[in-house]
Parts: C-alpha cells; sequence; structure tokens
C-alpha cells in the first residue's frame, strides 16, 4: 500500500511539474505526523514555525503531504499556510487530500498549532539527486 501511494504521488508530481517520475526518488526524512496540543518537546516538534523545506531537510526537492484526519471535525487549527507576499493561502486537511509543492525557497509555509483534537499526516518527500534516494519502507 505504502510503494503504491508513494508511486501515484510521485506521478502526480512529475506529471504537474514536467519532469520524468523516473528522475524522482523518495528520500528521507519521509514521516508520520501526529500534532496535538501538548507542548512542544524539541524545537523540531515547534511545527508551527515558517520554514523551506530544502533548508530544512537538505534533500528536498518536491513536498507531498498526505492528510489522515479532517480540519474542524478532528482537530482545530492545524491548517497548513503558505506564506506568501501579500496574501497566505492556507489548505484545509481532510482525509485523503494529498498537496504538493517544490520545497525550495518559493514555498515558504507552516503548520498553525493544533488547539483541540489530533491532526494526522503523512509527509512523503522527493529528491531529484539519487545520492540522497532512500528505498520503500519495508515491514518487518
Amino acid at each position: 500500500l505504502c510503494s503504491d501511494v508513494r508511486r501515484r504521488i510521485q506521478e502526480k508530481i512529475a506529471q504537474t511539474f514536467g519532469i520524468s517520475s523516473s528522475a524522482m526518488y523518495l528520500t528521507k526524512p519521509t514521516f508520520f505526523s501526529r500534532i496535538n496540543s501538548t507542548e512542544a518537546k524539541t524545537t523540531h516538534d515547534e511545527y508551527w514555525h515558517p520554514h523551506i523545506d530544502k533548508v530544512t531537510y537538505g534533500s528536498f526537492d518536491y513536498t507531498s503531504l498526505l492528510y489522515l484526519s479532517d480540519y474542524a471535525e478532528d482537530f482545530g487549527g492545524g491548517r497548513f499556510v503558505f506564506m506568501d507576499e501579500g496574501s497566505n493561502k492556507t489548505i484545509e486537511p481532510r482525509a485523503g487530500r494529498v498537496s504538493f509543492f517544490t520545497s525550495g525557497s518559493e514555498n515558504l509555509h507552516r503548520v498553525e498549532k493544533v488547539r483541540w483534537g489530533t491532526r494526522y499526516a503523512i509527509t512523503i518527500s522527493f529528491t531529484c539527486n539519487p545520492g540522497h534516494s532512500i528505498g520503500d519502507p519495508v515491514l518487518t
């Protein structure tokens, strides 16, 4: 299932940005996130700060998010915000919704603090550098 989802997202990103999906590789960190209103324990847990994925993670060229819970039903706050000059653009997570974007400075973003409930998502990231590639996760 994980490999199939990754492949489908990878193909859609490649189609949207006009590149070959064979030139894209899964990279780390690709991760599951569970965000709620508890206090952050480390600076990495402070997800609400504006950031650029390419700066934060280095290997990212494309970032995708697969949402697993619904804004306003499962949690409050937690919307994804692109911080564009002049006007922000906000994505309200919905279970099954996928958003993706290039990971460079053109896409400064943050996540609003979750006020109640739990926000679940999977971040699946891609690189164009085969030296930064990882294999699909394997169940052991």
